[in-house]
């Protein structure tokens, strides 16, 4: 049970796969939370190639690429979705981009497709980080393990102050 004035956010698996801790990414700017704290998630193969907004939210940036996105959350939280390890390299080849930056966006809606198998191949590993990157906000968190199913598992749970 959450305390008087504290709130809490839940996030959904924005890909479908298995929930990698951070420490296993193959880059040291997620593997040592210099971006933010949260997981990562090994795409499954059989789960498509969607990636789904794990909360509603504002879509603050969507780089042009397609590899990246981040949703700040009515709280205040920012999230940020980052596709892969490197991709930024392959210059949106893989990548369609579904929304816009600054789109209002509902937990579950579709915000980029991509080819992981292409991702697979081309960059140096399909690991997916999902990150809080304003953790200030955050007094605790807990994350999901196992396998999870974009858009509607939670891999996430954070409490605010």
């Amino acid at each position: 049970m959450l305390g008087f004035g504290k709130k809490r956010v839940i996030l959904l698996a924005p890909i479908s796969g298995r929930v990698v801790p951070l420490e296993e990414v193959p880059d040291p700017v997620f593997a040592e939370r210099m971006a933010g704290d949260g997981v990562a998630i090994e795409p499954d193969p059989a789960g498509g190639g969607m990636v789904v907004a794990p909360c509603a939210g504002e879509l603050v940036a969507l780089f042009a690429t397609g590899h990246a996105f981040g949703i700040r959350t009515p709280e205040g939280v920012e999230v940020l979705v980052h596709i892969g390890v490197e991709t930024v390299t392959l210059r949106g080849e893989g990548f369609v981009r579904l929304a816009a930056e600054g789109d209002r966006v509902a937990t579950g809606n579709p915000i980029v497709r991509c080819d992981f198998d292409a991702i697979r191949t081309r960059a140096p590993s399909a690991l997916s980080p999902v990150l809080v990157t304003n953790m200030a906000l955050v007094t605790s968190f807990s994350a999901a393990s196992g396998t999870v199913t974009a858009g509607k598992d939670v891999l996430l749970t954070l409490d605010l102050a």
